[in-house]
């Protein structure tokens, strides 16, 4: 591999000019605080506490300070506020924004410079540089530097580490182990650790692990970076690759590595207490004769809860076991003496007798449990957030095969963790009572049945019988955002991860007790501030950031009447199975209680469910909107393509058509938006055309809709009425291969043919559907149907498709009425036309392949059929069609 001397050169150059003004960040971030020195209050307070400078001295040293800095600043491009005397008057926010991303910049590429300048190889720095880049955001730059150095042969591979890198952020891993797979190179590869191993193990899972074995053999690993060690040591992890894992770690740890920085070797140190023979993996107590039950905690591989709220759910599902009076506990010391403690509180009205039994305790992980070496026949409440990922990987589900789980209060995060594997688990251990109304509909989305349960904070009152005498008064803000007036608290509270669990238990009930005893009013942006303090008896105020929030259907706006309601539900259904469980019942006939007392609240959730409809406009108001148009007529042997054309664009288009007729075999024509380019330039496109022809679509608008562009391409099954199919390409395509055969692709069952999506945050419909929803903002009911109405005939999930370059089955379309739908959803939701079409569509689309539809940003490909620029930066020449 040769080391890119004359690219070297290049970038080294660049660098030197580029590296002198990174200063001017230094300058920036301190401008802020030049300026509060040269405040009148600061300057007196340091005149007074006897520096030997008067007032009017330390004003002018902090006036000349300031205005040194201010001149620094203003030698970035882009002019900065600056009054007479240079220091009182800040530049607007807008341009510092614009500034600080300059700076970012700036940044990242003077460690390509000073890499080079040290004597690393060109290699190793333009890896540097890369990882800079991607970690200030700068996503298309890399992808840019990435494909501009792959072009050339002599640096190549550097190119294609840089794009594996980039693509691994932002893409499936197999986008990124397409690049990283073609490296050669080992200083390269050693220096792109942190990257490569991680998605090699993530592509291939086991098939990865002879290139661990063999870096190791050979010594490599020794110079890989402590974070690549960490990153591949936790990808291993997740595909319980433990041996692996541990010779990584102590590896490095042993190896004496003076660079390895505190953060990372506690995460290399706490990796290994979760490996076999690790401290998390020690059996837990138990009691011959004595059924198990768990109490959730939040311990897991990745990383351990700090929040508070988390701990006050389980304070509140402990409630329910000490209500009654003949249960006793045995097991984990340290929960027996909290167990102890807490009994005597518990609220005389909600005390049973109960069956005269022992349960042995056992602290059961959320997230973590399948790592824990539970016992048999362990019963616990699996309430709370779900799931919480391993290292951004993997989830644990299904649970430990040896608990057996009472899905009660359930969040479903993501519905990403809803695997085969998953849904048949909890079709096993359901119904699945769940917390929102967002999960229900998730979860019955994908066929797993589940009802709305409410939160298991609202019965927390049980530990905290209300006084004689009311004493509370004045009012706590937790994470409260409008004012800060006052006494305060965060729910995040980093000093738990030291804590054990039953201390951390303890902090929960003393946090519960300041609503219950101490402040009359709460102030709260938090869910877990909000309902328990509610239970026992506070004024709430509840105001989060974000109403529609996919946590709060259910749980927001609620009377006390429909807070009761979810109390008293949770508080019956308890009542029934656990006892059951305490008497030593067996499996068959808890689960078969179970379903029977869930069954009218499955019974509520249908009605529920089936009252929400998407917004679908009426056939008539379509055939209104191209009424006075006339229509494209289909010629035999003739495809016809419509180029979308958005903003800007304009000038791609006669490159894109005469594209589209150098590769072409046969008679096409390309149709345009109304008004995108004028009709003398339409006229000069023809001229050059000899296969096809280029027409204009007649203007046309939908009431209600803002966009015509998202508007015309949602009317192209009634815009062209006798066509079985079009192709449908943007103005920013560049084009290598012949339409014709695009558009002669087989549709199967599919409404449309496109490319599944290959962005990490478009890798489940489901997740779109709940990000579209969290954008209603204040109208968290609107945001509540839309995810009934969106969720409802579906089966499972499906990867979001690619509208840009599709082939679109008009038949299907008009039989199926998606125009309705999509005109609905852009008029009455107002997304954008590629989310209408994955909702009105879902997975009925036919795959294509992925060559007629590269995205830069996102992939890179050796032989493209098309590569799409649009909203991207397009640079010609750098992604080689003729390869």
């Amino acid at each position: 591999m040769t080391t890119g001397r004359n690219a070297a050169d290049r970038y080294l150059g660049k660098g030197r000019e580029l590296a002198k003004p990174v200063i001017h960040g230094i300058a920036r971030r301190a401008l802020p605080v030049v300026e509060r020195a040269s405040g009148t209050k600061y300057v007196r307070e340091r005149a007074a506490g006897g520096k030997g400078k008067s007032a009017a001295a330390l004003k002018k040293t902090a006036a000349q300070t300031a205005r040194a800095y201010r001149k620094l600043a203003s030698a970035l491009p882009g002019a900065t506020s600056n009054d007479s005397d240079g220091w009182s008057s800040a530049p607007p926010t807008r341009e510092v924004d614009a500034k600080s991303r300059q700076l970012a910049r700036l940044r990242a590429h003077s460690i390509l410079s000073d890499s080079l300048a040290q004597g690393l190889s060109f290699e190793s720095a333009v890896v540097a540089a890369g990882r800079a880049l991607l970690a200030e955001g700068l996503q298309a730059e890399a992808v840019s530097m990435g494909l501009n150095l792959r072009s050339t042969p002599a640096s190549e591979e550097v190119g294609r580490a840089l794009l594996g890198m980039a693509y691994q952020r932002s893409s499936d891993p197999e986008v990124a182990w397409s690049e990283f797979e073609r490296l050669d190179d080992r200083e390269l590869i050693v220096s792109a650790a942190e990257e490569y191993y991680p998605t090699a193990i993530d592509t291939l899972g086991e098939g990865a692990l002879p290139l661990l074995e063999d870096s190791n053999e050979s010594g490599e690993t020794d110079r890989w970076s402590a974070k690549a060690v960490l990153r591949a040591a936790e990808a291993a992890f997740c595909i319980d690759a433990f041996e692996h894992v541990r010779t990584l770690v102590e590896s490095r740890l042993q190896n004496g590595d003076e660079q390895l920085s505190d953060a990372v070797r506690y995460e290399l140190t706490r990796m290994l207490d979760w490996l076999p023979g690790g401290r998390h993996l020690e059996p837990l107590p138990t009691t011959t004769g004595t059924r198990n039950f768990g109490v959730l905690s939040y311990d897991q591989p990745g990383i351990r809860s700090r929040n508070i709220g988390d701990y006050i759910q389980t304070i509140a599902s402990i409630g329910h076991l000490l209500r009654y009076e003949n249960l006793s506990f045995s097991g984990d010391k340290g929960l027996t003496d909290l167990f102890a403690k807490l009994r005597k509180s518990v609220k005389g009205e909600r005390k049973y007798a109960g069956p005269q039994a022992e349960l042995n305790l056992v602290e059961v992980y959320r997230d973590g449990n399948v790592y824990q070496d539970i016992p048999e026949d362990t019963w616990y409440i699996a309430f709370g957030w779900y799931m919480h990922d391993i290292f951004g990987k993997s989830f644990n589900i299904p649970f430990h095969p040896n608990l057996r789980p009472i899905l009660l209060s359930v969040f479903v995060r993501y519905p990403e963790m809803l695997t085969p594997d998953a849904i048949a688990y909890l079709k096993k251990y359901g119904p699945v009572g769940c917390r929102d109304w967002q999960s229900v509909a998730v979860l019955r989305a994908v066929g797993v049945p589940a009802f709305f349960s409410g939160c298991l904070t609202t019965t927390v009152d049980t530990l905290f019988p209300a006084p004689a005498t009311d004493h509370r008064s004045g009012t706590l803000r937790v994470d409260w955002t409008k004012d800060s007036k006052g006494p305060k608290k965060k729910q995040t509270v980093t000093a738990i991860r030291d804590k054990s669990f039953p201390e951390n238990l303890e902090l929960a009930r003393n946090w519960v007790a300041d609503y219950a005893y101490k402040y009359k009013q709460v102030l709260t942006s938090r869910l877990h501030a909000n309902l328990p303090a509610r239970s026992v008896g506070a004024q709430v105020e509840f105001e989060p950031k974000n109403k529609s929030d996919s946590r709060f259907g259910g749980l927001i706006g609620i009377n006390e009447t429909e807070f009761d309601a979810i109390r008293d539900g949770i508080l019956d259904k308890l009542a029934v199975l656990l006892p059951l469980i305490a008497t030593g019942a067996s499996e068959d006939e808890i689960y078969a209680k179970w379903v029977e007392i869930t069954a009218d609240d499955m019974a509520v959730a249908d009605d529920y469910l089936a009252t929400a409809k998407l917004p679908v406009v009426e056939s008539t108001s379509i055939t209104e909107a191209v009424s006075e148009t006339e229509l494209p007529v289909p010629e035999p042997q003739v495809t016809d393509v419509f180029m979308t054309v958005e903003k800007g664009e304009e000038q791609l288009v006669a490159r894109t058509v005469e594209a589209i007729e150098a590769h072409a075999t046969a008679r096409y024509r390309v149709w345009l938006p109304s008004e995108t380019v004028s009709s003398a330039q339409v006229e000069e496109i023809r001229t050059r055309l000899s296969k096809g022809t280029v027409e204009t679509l007649p203007s046309v608008s939908f009431p209600g809709i803002t966009s015509d562009s998202d508007a015309v391409q949602a009317l192209l099954p009634a815009l062209f009425p006798d066509h079985e199919r079009l192709v449908v390409v943007p103005a920013a395509a560049e084009v290598a291969a012949d339409v014709i055969e695009l558009s002669g692709l087989g549709f199967g069952d599919g409404l449309i043919a496109a490319k599944h999506d290959v962005r990490k945050n478009r890798s489940s419909g489901l997740t779109l559907m709940r990000r579209i929803a969290s954008g209603f903002g204040d109208d968290h009911a609107g945001a509540l149907n839309f995810v009934f109405a969106s969720h409802a005939g579906l089966n499972e999930d499906f990867i979001p498709f690619d509208p840009q370059i599709a082939v679109l089955n008009l038949d299907g379309l008009r039989r199926e009425r998606v125009a309705e739908q999509a005109l609905g959803l852009l008029r009455d939701v107002r997304i954008s036309y590629a989310d209408a079409m994955q909702i009105a569509i879902g997975g009925r689309y036919t795959p294509i392949d992925i060559e007629w539809n590269i995205r830069a940003q996102w992939e890179a490909s050796d032989s493209p059929k098309i590569v799409n620029w649009r909203r991207q930066t397009r640079h010609y020449g750098q992604m080689t069609l003729s390869r």
